[in-house]
């Protein structure tokens, strides 16, 4: 008998907003300390990050004053630099000078691949007789006053744990049979009856695999007296693929009918397909169905590992989920899931 591992690995991206403005008080006297000395000098703001905590999104920006002993022009440039826990981070930027009316002067945007404590230009040399001209204008109470508004986008990899199968090998014989009796019905002694059509089944496999089949067929209910069973939150399709899953612990064309499953497999306590339906709602989560996937996930009290993946998937994507018609509708059918949802999302601005 040999075995072997399944690992799955969902990456997605975190997208985290920072506005920070830094003011620099006698901006002319730094200026001039460097002119006198003639050599270059660089002001460090303090470190911030996009979610006030330290590490892996911490920055900082520099001002580099330039002297050139050959030329009265003297000059600064501002630089973004990433200091933070990763190699690399990709970010948006968009940075400028506040003058005195509030308004954005030298403005500069794009995006770039930072390199951990790497500094990047992103305003260039700036020369101070450009700021002399209208000094109250740049330079109010000799201040400079910078403002950034950066957007960084940070890989998040959930990897499951490494679950172990059994494979058979060449010995499948009973899977084959019970794939057989499941096809061909043959000594079947129960109808499942599901709208307009009626499904034979066996009562040992349905006893053997549900606790409430079982509970039907060992006491004197009508079930067990007319060996009829109604169904009637089931459409046929969704009901011959769970019987499918009972006997074969397999399902044909599972992608087109997992969410119709999920229901079906907690109300008759199938705890294997419930879960196989869980991992594949982890799997298919988007923008669009986020919402959907994590009601029924609360309606059935799902996995906690899987309900706080699509909680935090739908909190980091908020900005586009919240428009849904599914996101909205909440507020009318389940103001606790809609509380649930947005204390996740206040807890990673």
């Amino acid at each position: 008998m040999e075995d072997f591992q399944t690992v799955k690995t969902h990456s997605i991206i975190e997208e985290r907003k920072v506005i920070y403005e830094w003011k620099i008080d006698q901006f002319r006297s730094m200026m001039r300390f460097s002119m006198n000395a003639k050599k270059n000098s660089t002001i460090r703001s303090p470190d911030f990050s996009t979610n006030n905590k330290p590490g892996d999104s911490s920055w900082c920006l520099e001002i580099n004053l330039h002297s050139d002993s050959e030329s009265p022009a003297n000059c600064f440039s501002i630089a973004l630099t990433y200091c933070g826990s990763h190699q690399s981070l990709r970010a948006n930027y968009s940075m400028w000078i506040i003058d005195n009316e509030k308004n954005k002067q030298f403005e500069r945007k794009g995006n770039y691949i930072f390199d951990n404590n790497v500094g990047y230009n992103i305003l260039p040399p700036i020369k101070m007789y450009e700021l002399y001209k209208e000094i109250n204008k740049y330079l109010p109470d000799d201040t400079l006053t910078i403002s950034l508004e950066l957007t960084e986008f940070i890989v998040r990899s959930n990897t499951s744990q490494p679950t172990t199968k059994l494979r058979l090998g060449e010995s499948k014989q009973i899977v084959d049979d019970l794939k057989h009796l499941f096809d061909s019905k043959e000594g079947s002694d129960v109808v499942l009856i599901v709208g307009d059509k009626k499904i034979p089944a066996h009562k040992t496999l349905l006893v053997s695999r549900s606790p409430v089949f079982s509970a039907m067929f060992k006491h004197k209910l009508k079930e067990n007296r007319e060996n009829e069973v109604n169904i009637p939150d089931m459409d046929p399709d969704t009901c011959e693929k769970l019987l499918e899953f009972i006997y074969t612990d397999n399902v044909t064309d599972f992608d087109q009918f997992f969410e119709r499953l999920y229901e079906p497999a907690d109300k008759y306590q199938i705890p294997a397909l419930k879960k196989v339906c869980e991992e594949l709602l982890y799997k298919n989560v988007k923008v669009e169905n986020a919402v959907q996937y994590l009601v029924l996930l609360d309606r059935h009290n799902a996995g906690e590992e899987f309900f706080k993946y699509i909680l935090d998937f739908i909190a980091i994507n908020s900005k586009k989920i919240i428009e849904t018609p599914e996101f909205k509708a909440l507020e009318k059918t389940n103001t606790e899931l809609l509380m649930t949802i947005i204390t996740k999302i206040c807890s990673i601005k």
